[in-house]
């Protein structure tokens, strides 16, 4: 499945879920208010952006990582970043089929304990996207990775360092894969 597919099924999940956080149906405030998800939603929306996952043609994300020049840490975030979305869909059509009292073990394992389900769902959903975020500095042409680099705040070791966590992502999530997807 390309990037661009991945991410409007999964922008699709998230616009369902904000309408269902407005009917009467959602009488989970006190857990997950809904404007915490609509900042997810949001979060998701700078970052495919700032990437071009949603553009076309040669501009798009697709296109950039469709033959990346032999390094490996591209190839395995092409590869990585639909698995990415396909997971945060997921958990977002748990939440809208209210059919969030069984938080994976897998899930729970990765955050702990939350106090809620829908909290683990929540937690589980923001750290899917904090990764994406993290795979945009090693996305050459980027806006986020450009702006890293133009910018006189951020010396290159912070930038090292933000590639090293991203590729560590990359890396942990091809070990921790058969986990983190619940087997399916």
């Amino acid at each position: 499945m390309s990037i661009r597919a991945a991410l409007t099924s999964c922008l699709e999940a998230f616009e369902n879920l904000i309408k269902y956080t407005e009917t009467t149906e959602y009488d989970k405030e006190d857990e997950v208010p809904k404007y915490s998800w609509a900042i997810q939603l949001d979060r998701l929306r700078t970052w495919a952006f700032n990437v071009g996952a949603l553009e076309l043609g040669n501009a798009s994300l697709d296109h950039l990582l469709r033959d990346p020049p032999r390094r490996t840490s591209l190839r395995q975030v092409r590869d990585h970043i639909p698995e990415v979305l396909g997971r945060i869909e997921e958990l977002l059509k748990e939440v809208t089929e209210d059919d969030v009292s069984d938080v994976e073990d897998d899930y729970q394992e990765l955050f702990g304990d939350p106090e809620t389900p829908l909290q683990g769902l929540f937690d589980c959903v923001q750290s899917h996207i904090d990764c994406l975020e993290k795979y945009a500095t090693l996305i050459p042409g980027s806006k986020t990775a450009n702006a890293l680099t133009r910018s006189s705040v951020v010396n290159n070791a912070m930038l090292a360092d933000a590639r090293q966590s991203a590729l560590a992502d990359v890396n942990s999530g091809d070990k921790d894969e058969g986990s983190t997807t619940g087997g399916s």
